[in-house]
């Protein structure tokens, strides 16, 4: 139980050809409701990349996750991480491994096995026009201008490859995970199947108490270009300020149940 005036600490990670400056939002409330924030860039990412993105491998991504985690947390008495789409996956797979005074994580739009583009054509043939069509229509327009990492055809089956390489790990590790978990994702995402969400419920589960939340106001991305955005910041101020620790407290009583 951390004392009153404890720092805590929230990790923020982009996705995929992301930037840490569609969060800034979410740091802005974050930082006004007293807690420490860290916004990452991932690798192959950002204005001066060491590496291309498509040349940058599935363990570089996780390990400088896990760096950064190591020195943030060495600023703070409790850290909470909260990731979309790639930045979700490293969020999963950095508590599934248990770190020192992690409180808690809160994912937005990661899949578990499948994304629609990459092994699970089928599943958009799966969804009802007019879903389809409500899916076409979110899909976000970009409000802010950065350098996105630049992704040439040829260089897709390096990505494929590290892509399978983090669903594998996925499966591998997120029934490790002994945090409560707030996910949240849209019914409406063309990206990763909503049914994704469900698939990682159930598995973390298990171990960990977990909270779900259907967005229905945007697409696969959600910051800072969606209707969602707002649902989205209150999702993570209540799983920080309420949620969690609720979720903490009747978790034993579940699991003896």
């Amino acid at each position: 139980m951390l004392m009153d005036g404890a720092k805590k600490g929230v990790l923020l990670i982009h996705g995929l050809t992301g930037s840490p400056l569609e969060m800034q939002p979410i740091e802005a409330c974050l930082r006004q409701g007293g807690y420490h924030t860290r916004l990452i860039t991932l690798p192959g990412h950002g204005e001066r990349p060491e590496k291309r993105f498509f040349e940058t491998s599935a363990f570089e991504i996780l390990d400088h996750c896990a760096a950064e985690y190591e020195r943030f947390a060495s600023r703070v008495d409790e850290v909470y991480i909260v990731g979309h789409s790639l930045g979700g996956i490293c969020t999963l797979l950095t508590a599934a491994v248990q770190p020192p005074k992690l409180g808690g994580i809160v994912v937005f739009s990661a899949p578990y096995e499948h994304a629609y583009f990459y092994n699970h054509i089928r599943g958009l043939t799966q969804m009802s026009l007019p879903q389809l069509v409500r899916s076409i229509y979110l899909a976000p327009r970009d409000r802010i201008a950065f350098n996105r990492p630049d992704v040439k055809l040829w260089n897709v089956p390096k990505l494929l490859q590290q892509t399978q390489i983090m669903f594998s790990l996925m499966k591998e590790q997120v029934g490790n995970i002994q945090v409560p978990v707030s996910l949240a994702h849209s019914i409406y995402d063309l990206t990763i199947p909503y049914r994704e969400m469900e698939k990682l419920a159930q598995v973390i589960g298990r171990s960990a108490p977990v909270k779900m939340t259907a967005l229905e106001r945007s697409g696969h991305r959600i910051f800072p270009v969606s209707q969602d955005m707002d649902t989205a910041i209150q999702v993570i101020l209540d799983f920080l300020e309420a949620d969690c620790q609720a979720m903490r407290h009747c978790w034993p009583v579940r699991q003896s149940g």
